[in-house]
């Protein structure tokens, strides 16, 4: 029998403790993350502050002690917050990925940080791609209050090790059982589609009209066309990469770049999609905009501060041609005035 790892995707905002908190309490109970997935947003604080402080302690505590693993750049909003259905969207299709990725796995949830919408995205993939347990952590109130990086930058080293790593007593980890409906997402998905050539099991299509997701004459609802395309776009969307973006830029760039192309830069290379950013050449030019895209997933750009250009080649992990149009209008909102 093939041995299954442990996973565990965790939400993540202002509060960086709640990730060495989980890992410690899980730990705890004999439950060892062979990787660990960062769920979050690109707030500046969060990619500055928080992430460097989770990295470094990880390396400690973690990564050369026990093996384990920390991909904190997988699954990153390209927005400094969740504002639209758009941005929770990206969120679900980025967590979506890595239950693909890890279906094989134990996959484990924390709903500890992070926004709330976060935590209601990550417990409904939960469900849907039959998660192993969905978990909260606990610590006292005074541990609590001081976890949030405002007061964690007024601490020394040694006192942030302490909130980070609390006595195990004054920890809880709670568990949330997940009723998994993995066995019937291709049955869902054809009720929804009303697919009259496939045999769709009856208690499925019971499910979605108790669920109401189906009426009573199994056509769906608002809120079961709503599942069909989050699925639909989940399905579609390409792998997303599992290694840091190769960065490839001129060494002279000195008063020939455009500025602050190393901010326009840094926002592509949170993209799941992408694989390597390559510079290509200085163009005098007002414009920031998508040249062109290859059928192989290559996609020409160039970033402008309004009169010089950078011109970019991005490689993606888009393999076909709908993969690449789906990247390509993914990526059209970082193409607008900067």
């Amino acid at each position: 029998m093939v041995q299954k790892d442990n996973v565990l995707l965790i939400s993540l905002g202002h509060s960086p403790a709640v990730i060495p908190e989980t890992l410690d309490a899980l730990l705890k109970k004999d439950i060892y993350i062979k990787r660990t997935y960062i769920v979050t947003t690109s707030d500046e604080m969060i990619l500055n502050d928080c992430i460097p402080l989770i990295e470094k302690d990880f390396a400690k505590h973690y990564k050369y002690k026990k093996n384990m693993e920390l991909f904190a750049y997988n699954c990153i909003l390209t927005k400094n917050d969740i504002y639209t259905e758009e941005d929770n969207l990206e969120i679900m299709i980025n967590v979506a990925k890595i239950f693909k990725k890890e279906k094989q796995n134990n996959i484990y949830i924390s709903i500890a940080g992070g926004r709330k919408t976060m935590s209601a995205a990550m417990s409904l993939l939960a469900q849907i791609y039959s998660a192993r347990a969905i978990t909260h952590v606990l610590v006292s109130p005074e541990i609590e209050s001081e976890g949030s990086i405002f007061k964690l930058k007024e601490h020394s080293p040694k006192e942030i090790e302490e909130i980070f790593h609390p006595d195990p007593e004054n920890m809880r980890l709670i568990f949330f059982p997940v009723i998994g409906i993995s066995w019937m997402l291709s049955d869902m998905i054809n009720a929804l589609l009303e697919s009259k050539d496939k045999v769709i099991r009856t208690d499925v299509t019971d499910i979605l009209r108790l669920n109401g997701l189906l009426d009573e004459n199994n056509k769906p609802t608002f809120l079961g066309l709503q599942l069909l395309k989050l699925l639909d776009d989940i399905e579609k969307f390409p792998d997303i990469s599992f290694k840091e973006p190769n960065l490839k830029f001129k060494k002279d760039e000195g008063s020939h770049a455009p500025r602050d192309y190393n901010k326009f830069v840094a926002r592509l290379a949170n993209i799941p999609f992408i694989e390597s950013i390559i510079g290509v050449k200085f163009i005098n030019s007002p414009k920031t905009q998508i040249n062109n895209c290859l059928s192989n997933g290559t996609i020409n750009c160039q970033y402008s501060d309004g009169d010089k250009a950078y011109v970019l080649k991005i490689l993606t992990t888009a393999t076909t041609s709908g993969e690449v149009e789906l990247v390509k209008n993914y990526l059209k909102k970082f193409f607008v005035k900067i």
